[in-house]
């Protein structure tokens, strides 16, 4: 089962527990993990179970999705691998996996913060 913790200024915000083939993430209250901030797209990214494996996709999100501090467009995820979307942080565990690679509500708020500007120059 996944497990999948949600925090923000490392403070557990909600736990999901899941066995789901597909989770929605993003800033419209009809994905599965609903985060409450301008700086996420309506819909950021889904995670999708494919055999034994959980992998996350980014779905041209404006801020970006991160895994450990890297810009991913789809990433197979590994057991306590954190994602970064906008300035939440998902927490993955139960996992087995390999961790490869694999390469409009309204408007979203473009975030203006130290850390996302590092991100993103760590990444270009």
């Amino acid at each position: 089962m996944l497990k999948i913790e949600l925090k923000y200024q490392g403070k557990s915000l909600a736990t999901f527990e899941t066995d789901n083939e597909q989770i929605s993430v993003g800033r419209n209250p009809n994905n599965d993990i609903h985060i409450d901030n301008p700086a996420v797209s309506s819909s950021h990214a889904v995670i999708r179970k494919i055999m034994q494996t959980y992998c996350i996709e980014d779905l041209g999100s404006t801020n970006g999705t991160f895994v450990n501090e890297k810009k991913i467009d789809k990433y197979e995820l590994l057991d306590g691998d954190e994602v970064i979307i906008g300035k939440h942080c998902l927490e993955f565990s139960n996992i087995e996996s390999s961790g490869q690679d694999l390469a409009d509500l309204d408007k979203t708020v473009i975030l203006d913060t130290r850390k996302q500007k590092e991100l993103l120059q760590k990444n270009s």
